[in-house]
């Protein structure tokens, strides 16, 4: 989940989301909206809670198959073909319609927990509501997905001004590719389309990088005095 929130396509998602939310009257002072991204320690339900539309994409994002599916049920949504009329008692269309939108939201979910088995047992009743019923209009509800945000050396360098190789000798120098500082991911080469093993730092990191860059840009301030 983490190496997806690093995109700039899941950055740019969150931003209109949030955009969004706040168009619709949810402020950031108040509801959902200031919170799209939880991370909870301890308690009855622990985990990293997020936005369920950024549930739903995330999945999308990790599996193409899934995505095809949540894109066809909205597709046959606008169309018309999942709505329910009930004219008549005895309306045999719409009950099909609404058998069939049930099966494949029924089956989309199963996908959907095969793939995120970690989900606590809240949010797979939050999933099962938003996919079952999808002509309703819900709540935003939480739901786990993300990790703690990542950055990259080439991120953390345009935060500081200073390049990606200097952020990776600093990490070298200090002994930072560890746990306490990051993980490893694969990541697309600057040089070919091969891929390759990246650190990603986390927000320790980071704080770590500011205080040594300082550090060493008051030396310099001294030395030429």
């Amino acid at each position: 989940p983490s190496k997806w929130l690093a995109t700039a396509q899941s950055q740019e998602l969150i931003t209109e989301l949030e955009a969004s939310l706040l168009k619709n009257s949810q402020s950031p002072n108040s509801g959902f909206a200031h919170n799209l991204i939880e991370v909870k320690h301890g308690g009855k339900n622990p985990g990293t809670y997020a936005h369920e539309i950024l549930a739903v994409e995330y999945a999308g994002w990790i599996r193409p198959d899934f995505r095809i599916r949540v894109n066809q049920t909205f597709i046959d949504y606008r169309r018309g073909n999942l709505t329910v009329v009930r004219e008549k008692k005895n309306d045999y269309l719409a009950e099909f319609r609404q058998t069939r939108a049930l099966k494949m939201a029924i089956s989309s979910v199963h996908e959907l927990f095969d793939m995120m088995p970690e989900l606590s047992q809240i949010s797979r009743q939050c999933v099962v509501a938003n996919l079952i019923n999808p002509i309703a209009v819900f709540e935003a509800i939480p739901l786990p997905v993300l990790a703690e945000k990542l950055y990259s050396a080439s991120e953390i360098g345009k935060l500081f001004d200073v390049s990606a190789n200097k952020i990776g000798r600093i990490a070298n120098d200090n002994n930072m590719k560890t746990e306490q500082y990051g993980e490893y991911h694969l990541d697309k080469s600057r040089h070919s389309d091969k891929q390759v093993q990246a650190f990603r730092y986390n927000n320790h990191a980071l704080n770590t990088f500011r205080h040594i860059l300082i550090a060493e840009q008051e030396a310099k301030e001294h030395a030429l005095v």
